[in-house]
């Protein structure tokens, strides 16, 4: 029972760490039994805390998975719970149970030095979690524990969001070192730790002083309708249209370069004639705006004498007409469809019966004028790999989310912060119309210049700068991976050769 207490508190200190729980360094506690644990030479014992471990940082970290399944997702509460649990098992295996695994091997190989990999083999795992299973789910990266501290959040401009990963779990790795041997080299290892931890913060702040806003200067108007997830189900579709039409006249005063609405915003489908009525009405109360306006939208295609659902974002120009549309990429499993080999659970999800949304093929930039869009539809923004890949084509990024499903839960922070690190990672202003919110304008050193709070109707209209300048991350993503895969292999090269010289 003891065992069983501590792997559930050690899931809920690391998950304490994320949004918008945030307690700082808690999830140190929560290695440090993991670590701890390590030292039984029992590997069922730590398969189990693992395991344990593994569900209770889900469980905590996730629990609003069950209610958007439910509430929103018309899905029994059973179906649900059972649901959850399938994706808590998958999730503590992927991340937990295989980093144990991995570390106890390297324990027993390389005594008390093993600990000096974790770091190295955490973040592969991470790594897997952005392409594995069904397209990836990044969510909750280590990394998010330390982003807050938003000068130490500038190394992620050089490692992306892993080097904040790699930082996190080193720090836990010292700490544990540090108590558990007490001794010399623990020591040079917990101060050089705090010592690369304050040169980060110290260069990371001087980035934040030292950023001057380049490129071509523009105004951006971000509408927050905060349209309620069960009102946009009872599709009143007037009622909808009329919040949006309110707030965008609002704007009008402040005569921007352009609308953006969140995903989703609208009830019609842009290119469908059946709907014609209801988008025929928006731009009627539009027509004296003049314009364009980016907006997200549900979007039907007849391809192959087949009916495809696409979630797009579609750019619109002054008079109203399309001038070019994104459709999303990374669909989000059991959300927008359900993924194979699931298809014979489909009649468990109501609202995703026989109306799948198909996945877009194109990383497409939206061309307006000077604006180059990077578009992102809700968690794509996630992805640091796929965002990075796709920010070196436009000058602006661009999200679009309706977080209404999560309900009062951290999820929209946590959604937030993990969008708030792509501006940091790809040194573009990042601009994110949410539905329920957070909305908000960020600079391209993670600085908040304008937002929205949560579940409040709003706009906010702010200056932005269009730039195609590129940081290091961006710009060598590939070679990031292979440097953390490089520095892995050269750990494992100098234990081994530690290995053969006492042997020797």
């Amino acid at each position: 029972m003891k065992n069983v207490s501590l792997s559930i508190l050690s899931g809920l200190f690391i998950a304490l760490s994320f949004p918008d729980y945030f307690i700082p360094f808690v999830y140190i506690a929560g290695f440090y039994f993991i670590f701890k644990n390590l030292e039984k030479k029992n590997l069922r014992s730590n398969l189990i805390f693992s395991f344990i471990t593994g569900l209770s940082f889900s469980v905590f970290s996730f629990y609003w998975i069950i209610s958007a399944l439910t509430y929103y997702g018309d899905v029994s509460v059973l179906s649900g719970v059972l649901l959850f649990s399938l994706f808590s098992v998958a999730f503590s295996v992927i991340q937990f149970v295989t980093f144990v695994v991995v570390m106890f091997f390297l324990k027993i190989r390389y005594k008390d030095r093993f600990i000096l990999l974790a770091p190295f083999v955490w973040i592969f795992f991470e790594f897997l979690r952005e392409f594995f299973p069904f397209g990836g789910f990044p969510w909750n990266l280590m990394g998010y524990t330390l982003s807050y501290i938003n000068p130490v959040a500038q190394l992620s401009s050089i490692f992306g969001v892993y080097g904040l990963s790699f930082l996190s779990v080193s720090g836990a790795v010292a700490v544990y070192y540090f108590l558990s041997y007490r001794d010399r080299n623990s020591l040079i290892f917990v101060t050089s730790y705090i010592a690369v931890f304050v040169l980060i913060f110290a260069a990371g702040s001087l980035r934040i002083n030292m950023y001057k806003p380049e490129g071509i200067k523009k105004t951006v108007a971000v509408v927050q309708g905060n349209i309620l997830q069960d009102e946009k189900m009872r599709s009143q579709k007037k009622k909808i249209i009329n919040i949006y039409l309110n707030l965008i006249h609002k704007i009008k005063r402040f005569d921007p370069d352009i609308i953006i609405l969140p995903e989703s915003a609208l009830p019609f489908y842009p290119l469908y004639g059946q709907h014609y009525v209801y988008k025929r009405y928006f731009f009627e109360g539009v027509e004296d705006i003049k314009k364009p306006f980016l907006i997200g939208l549900d979007n039907v295609f007849f391809e192959k004498e087949k009916i495809n659902l696409y979630n797009s974002l579609v750019l619109f120009d002054k008079d109203g007409e399309i001038v070019e549309f994104y459709n999303k990429i990374k669909l989000v499993p059991f959300g927008e469809y359900v993924p194979f080999p699931f298809k014979v659970f489909s009649k468990l999800f109501p609202y995703l019966e026989g109306y799948d949304f198909v996945s877009g093929k194109d990383q497409k930039i939206l061309v307006y004028e000077d604006f180059k869009i990077v578009p992102l539809i809700c968690f794509e923004a996630i992805f640091p790999y796929f965002v990075s890949s796709f920010s070196e084509k436009g000058n602006l990024i661009v999200n679009v989310t309706n977080d209404a499903w999560f309900g009062k839960s951290p999820a929209p922070f946590q959604h937030f912060e993990m969008a708030r690190i792509r501006a940091i990672e790809n040194g573009k202003y990042f601009v994110r119309s949410a539905n329920t919110g957070i909305s908000a304008i960020i600079n391209p050193v993670g600085e908040i210049e304008g937002s929205i709070p949560i579940f409040e109707e709003g706009y906010l209209v702010g200056d932005i700068y269009l730039t195609h300048k590129r940081t290091f991350w961006s710009r060598y993503t590939e070679l990031i991976y292979l440097f953390f895969l490089v520095s892995f292999v050269a750990n494992i090269l100098a234990l081994e050769l530690g290995l053969r010289r006492v042997k020797s």
